[in-house]
């Protein structure tokens, strides 16, 4: 997603996940690439905080996110 569309990839973001994008935004990758980017290890952490160890459930971090936030919000990780 370009940066140009932070005001959309901050709210999509807060709707589907109900965080803020800012806990996982990552400037330098962002600069790096012109594109906006998070942090997917931040992200990790914060999803294991919520959920605990789901790769001992046999999941992927994909797979959770589809599972708790749907496939839609998999595809909004998938632009960041």
């Amino acid at each position: 997603m370009k940066v140009a569309d932070w005001g959309r990839a901050r709210k999509e973001f807060e709707h589907h996940f109900h965080v803020g994008i800012k806990n996982f935004y990552d400037g330098q990758a962002t600069f790096t690439f012109k594109k906006i980017c998070i942090d997917v290890f931040k992200f990790d952490d914060y999803l294991h905080r919520i959920y605990g160890d789901y790769e001992d459930r046999g999941l992927s971090m994909e797979e959770l996110v589809i599972e708790k936030y749907g496939v839609e919000a998999r595809n909004l990780l998938n632009e960041l």
